[in-house]
């Protein structure tokens, strides 16, 4: 019994102690998103453009420099294409979109991940717009110290807003970018390019099928790589990919395209970020 009481109390201990070190985390983030709003407000005093700030409810200060009314609006789903160079509130650069031979950064909107004060900004422009945005650490870098972004650090951000394209419009672009000429195409923009042509008939569904296939982005990033064994029809294939499958013959060899809705929709997949158009290089076995 002692030894019960013993082990009770050890672990009474730990929930004390990990409710406690809880409640100096919120409260460190709390005196931090302080210390924040006042570097951040510092800044805009010393900004030229400072009185034109707008602050919403998240606490993202932006400041159009360029506006363009006529330029479009980014919409869920959409790929926005920025430039943006990154400050500490010293004016030290810490992160650009110059990166190796690019100078742009693409994003899907409503879906990118990481910095969430680059997707608060972007539906606040217009394309052909440039802006500064001031960003506390919690839509910026975040509490935990970077390369070379200390943790919590508030940002200013230069955003230059290029261009915005629909699934559709990033799937016509690559077509034309790779000059592909397409064998068939869906209503709901399924893409099949044939490699070469083969007599017999087409798979079809409930067929057992091998298939040799690279998987990348549309920016050429592969994402996988495997020989598979399937029945098409099965309902944990993606549709894209199996619908396409389907419409081939054994020994075909294919680029086939398709948007996310075909793919892993508004959610992603793992190394996929949400409203990815994907393509696949297949040969069926």
């Amino acid at each position: 019994m002692k030894r019960i009481n013993l082990v009770w109390c050890i672990l009474l201990a730990m929930v004390i102690g990990l409710s406690s070190c809880m409640k100096d985390v919120s409260s460190r983030d709390e005196e931090k998103i302080a210390e924040n709003e006042a570097a951040i407000q510092a800044a805009l005093r010393a900004d030229s453009l400072g009185s034109k700030a707008v602050r919403d409810s998240t606490g993202f200060y932006y400041i159009i420099k360029t506006p363009k009314p006529a330029g479009l609006k980014a919409q869920i789903g959409d790929a926005a294409t920025i430039k943006y160079t990154g400050y500490l509130l010293n004016g030290t650069k810490v992160i650009s979109s110059t990166v190796d031979t690019k100078t742009e950064f693409s994003f899907p909107v409503g879906g990118y991940q990481y910095w969430g004060g680059i997707e608060i900004g972007i539906f606040r422009m217009r394309t052909g717009e440039t802006a500064t945005f001031y960003l506390p650490f919690y839509l910026a870098s975040g509490a935990v110290d970077r390369v070379n972004i200390p943790g919590y650090s508030p940002i200013r951000l230069e955003v230059e807003f290029l261009k915005t394209r629909t699934e559709v419009q990033q799937i016509d672009d690559f077509i034309a970018k790779k000059g592909y000429t397409v064998s068939e195409r869906t209503s709901d923009n399924l893409v099949i390019v044939r490699a070469n042509t083969v007599a017999g008939d087409t798979i079809g569904a409930g067929k057992s099928v091998n298939v040799k296939y690279i998987g990348r982005t549309l920016d050429d990033t592969k994402f996988d790589e495997h020989t598979s064994s399937f029945i098409t029809g099965s309902p944990n294939t993606i549709r894209g990919f199996d619908r396409a499958i389907r419409k081939m013959k054994k020994g075909e060899k294919a680029i086939i395209i398709f948007p996310s809705a075909l793919g892993y929709g508004k959610n992603g997949n793992n190394s996929i970020l949400p409203y990815s158009p994907l393509q696949f290089e297949v040969e069926i076995q």
